[in-house]
């Protein structure tokens, strides 16, 4: 029998892994027979609306998920997580999924570190959420944007310690093109599953079909491949 040279070996094994990673991404998992999932909160960010995210609510529910798309009271990080505790306590909501865009994913946290109470939260994902700061932002006012500078009080607070505590499962999707958030600026240093893609802008976050992929298996307590 012939062996294979060690070049040769290598080549497969490496095309082994893509195989696995493109059977991934060809499918969205489906929920498990029988199992009671948690409604999806869709948290837009900076000056966005709840119908950014229609493209991804549609496909969420053909996947069988109830989604609530929130809208904002405005660009404060606090007053934003005070207004997603109170849509969960008015529609008595006990366990939730989140998924946020931008700068809805600091709102967000605010809200699951701080304000969720007895909520529980199954699982976090952002998607290109400036987790640590943009620079820019340091000159805007504090409920404009400002809270977003690297050296805020809200950012010094909100990453203290562990900034993936709980039992919250955490996923940060970000990309290289994103045009906006750097990929510094998206991780997350605690036990959060973290995707780096390629070749999608920070609006097309919401709307790829490759995304939503990685979305839908994040929902599912899976830490998908990165593309591109």
């Amino acid at each position: 029998m012939q062996r294979l040279s060690r070049r040769s070996r290598v080549a497969a094994r490496i095309l082994a892994a893509a195989i696995v990673a493109l059977s991934l991404l060809s499918s969205v998992p489906s929920p498990a027979a029988g199992a009671t999932l948690p409604p999806v909160l869709l948290i837009h960010g900076f000056e966005g609306s709840p119908t950014d995210f229609d493209t991804m609510a549609v496909r969420l529910g053909r996947n069988g998920r109830e989604v609530y798309a929130l809208t904002l009271p405005g660009q404060d990080n606090v007053a934003n997580a005070r207004a997603i505790r109170a849509f969960a306590v008015d529609h008595r909501l006990q366990r939730v999924d989140i998924v946020a865009h931008s700068m809805g994913g600091l709102s967000s946290r605010w809200f699951v570190r701080f304000l969720r109470g007895s909520v529980s939260v199954a699982h976090y994902v952002s998607l290109g959420s400036p987790q640590y700061g943009l620079r820019g932002t340091c000159r805007l006012p504090l409920d404009y944007g400002g809270q977003l500078c690297p050296s805020s009080a809200f950012l010094a607070k909100l990453n203290a310690g562990d900034d993936t505590p709980g039992s919250t499962k955490y996923t940060s999707i970000f990309s290289t093109d994103d045009g906006l958030v750097p990929v510094s600026s998206s991780r997350l240093d605690g036990g959060a599953c973290l995707i780096r893609d390629a070749g999608v802008g920070h609006g097309e976050l919401l709307d790829d079909a490759r995304v939503y992929r990685q979305v839908a298996y994040s929902l599912n307590g899976r830490c998908p491949p990165a593309f591109g």
